[in-house]
């Protein structure tokens, strides 16, 4: 309960920035921390940052046991392309915040990634995106650390 009272807190100081008057709105369809998983966005983009919400699904398996199990859900994120190097729009950096549900555990997991994506047109561009995110979900009491790859596609 707490993490789904602090991602909504943290959500809606996000949308109410001023700095969302951004130059561009996008629509993006792909596999990563861009999409929470398997999923789609909405992003808000200037020369050298986007801002953006996702949701997909990042999980599924099925056994003869457990059954069916799908873990879907929201995110929101920040890149920005003038971390790694000053006069650069394609080098992406940034953090993911999601929360997933868990349909096997009834649970909602709590994520951070730290994506770094390559925009082969830039940032504020149309264009096809590839990159990784290492990720920590907490469940289980524990800690949970993994990647995700991303490929996308920015309308």
């Amino acid at each position: 309960m707490r993490a789904t009272i602090i991602v909504t807190a943290v959500l809606i100081a996000l949308i109410s920035t001023p700095s969302l008057a951004a130059d561009r709105t996008s629509f993006g369809l792909g596999l990563g921390s861009l999409y929470n998983g398997l999923g789609v966005n909405i992003a808000w983009t200037a020369p050298d940052d986007m801002k953006y919400l996702a949701g997909g699904c990042s999980g599924y398996s099925h056994s003869s046991i457990d059954g069916t199990n799908l873990r879907c859900g929201a995110g929101f994120g920040w890149l920005r392309t003038d971390i790694l190097t000053r006069k650069n729009d394609r080098h992406g950096l940034g953090l993911n915040i999601a929360l997933e549900y868990d349909q096997q555990t009834s649970d909602a997991v709590p994520i951070l990634r730290v994506p770094y994506v390559f925009f082969f047109n830039g940032i504020n561009q149309k264009g096809l995106n590839i990159g990784v995110a290492p990720s920590v979900a907490w469940e289980d009491g524990g800690a949970d650390f993994g990647a995700l790859i991303q490929i996308g596609y920015q309308f």
